[in-house]
């Protein structure tokens, strides 16, 4: 004699038919020559919830074994729901972060593979998982079509965010770079001019001790390369709540050149009290994207070939000075300031003046640039 009572029971707990009809409290005996146990049980149940409805009253409101069969079918119908939406979104979510990985520009610029790709992989990964525990099925042609309909999603969506990024004219940056001196890296990628000029891209926040300390290196590297407007310069300190607090630095973003060789774009937040950096075009951002991961500011970019992630000089070796100090020496050029200053500085001349075909020559000539002029690739 089967157990119904028993048979509702799992059926509500989303097992399989063939599972329940080898559940020994089901107490279920196939017939010989009636095929699959499962198959049998299940006719069995159906056959018997229509004679119940026949027995029924008609129009009795809570009577239809349909609407039992429902009740008792929902929660598992939503375990499928959940396990087919977790099949659906792992491979949508794997396929994209693996391409924006291999590929950040153009592919990541506007929606980075770390975190937010990656956290999409980490939310699917969660999904599936708990509609796997909740499922005794694990694996069904509908988990077949969900993982092939993520996987092709997957790949429209990165491509057309590539696609999307090309149109707006953003750089396929190259993801193979050589070292250079102090620091500074190489990439072989197109030239980047604003105007006929190598753009020099400086992206940071004023709040930031380390940019504050490299600003000033920027600063005398700019002054050789042409005419800088003392008249716009604005001084100011790093955070005095970070550490190096308040780092005497000139806001980047206050520095007016006029040059023939390098044009300046100085992407700077400017809360004096809290680290933030400023919007970017795409242009800029795929810069950042492709040599920047980790967001460390500053971010330095020359004629789109060099760049340098970091602090060029140690804020410490600026501590207790104030910023027109420090401008005084390195306009005179000496001064225990400007010792800590000078290798950046001079190491900025050198690049700039190699990606203007050792030009000016009055820079290229001089005895603390040319040897590391030398040593650029």
């Amino acid at each position: 004699m089967v157990d119904w009572d028993q048979v509702e029971k799992l059926r509500a707990k989303g097992w399989e038919w063939d599972r329940i009809a080898e559940d020994p409290k089901v107490e279920f005996k196939a017939d010989a020559g009636s095929g699959d146990p499962g198959r049998a049980l299940r006719a069995l149940f159906y056959q018997r919830r229509s004679r119940q409805s026949k027995r029924s009253k008609p129009g009795a409101e809570g009577s239809s074994s349909t609407t039992d069969e429902k009740d008792l079918l929902e929660p598992i119908e939503r375990r499928k729901s959940i396990v087919g939406i977790g099949y659906l979104l792992l491979p949508l979510f794997g396929v994209w972060f693996l391409i924006a990985l291999a590929y950040p520009t153009p592919v990541a610029i506007y929606i980075a593979a770390i975190p937010w790709v990656l956290a999409g992989v980490i939310i699917a990964v969660l999904v599936l998982g708990f509609g796997l525990l909740q499922s005794s099925k694990k694996w069904s042609s509908v988990a077949r079509n969900s993982l092939a309909i993520g996987a092709v999603l997957g790949i429209v969506i990165a491509g057309g965010l590539g696609l999307a990024a090309v149109a707006a004219g953003c750089p396929t940056l190259s993801s193979s770079t050589v070292g250079e001196p102090s620091g500074w890296s190489k990439a072989a990628n197109p030239t980047w001019k604003i105007d006929g000029n190598s753009v020099f891209l400086f992206y940071g926040s004023i709040a930031c001790p380390y940019c504050s300390a490299s600003s000033w290196a920027v600063l005398a590297a700019l002054m050789q390369m042409g005419q800088v407007s003392s008249s716009t310069l604005t001084f100011g300190s790093s955070n005095p709540g970070d550490v190096y607090p308040n780092t005497p630095e000139v806001y980047v973003y206050s520095i007016a050149l006029s040059s023939k060789y390098i044009s300046l774009d100085a992407r700077e937040g400017t809360d004096p009290t809290s680290i933030t950096t400023p919007a970017v075009s795409c242009v800029e951002q795929a810069y950042a994207t492709q040599y920047d991961t980790g967001g460390s500011i500053p971010f330095l970019v020359i004629n789109g070939q060099y760049f340098h992630v970091g602090t060029l000089v140690n804020p410490q070796s600026l501590a207790g000075l104030s910023p027109q100090t420090v401008y005084d020496q390195v306009t005179s050029q000496s001064g225990a300031a400007w010792t800590a200053i000078a290798p950046s500085a001079y190491l900025l001349e050198a690049i700039m003046v190699k990606v203007n075909d050792n030009q000016p020559a009055s820079v290229a000539s001089n005895p603390n640039v040319s040897p590391l002029l030398q040593q650029l690739t």
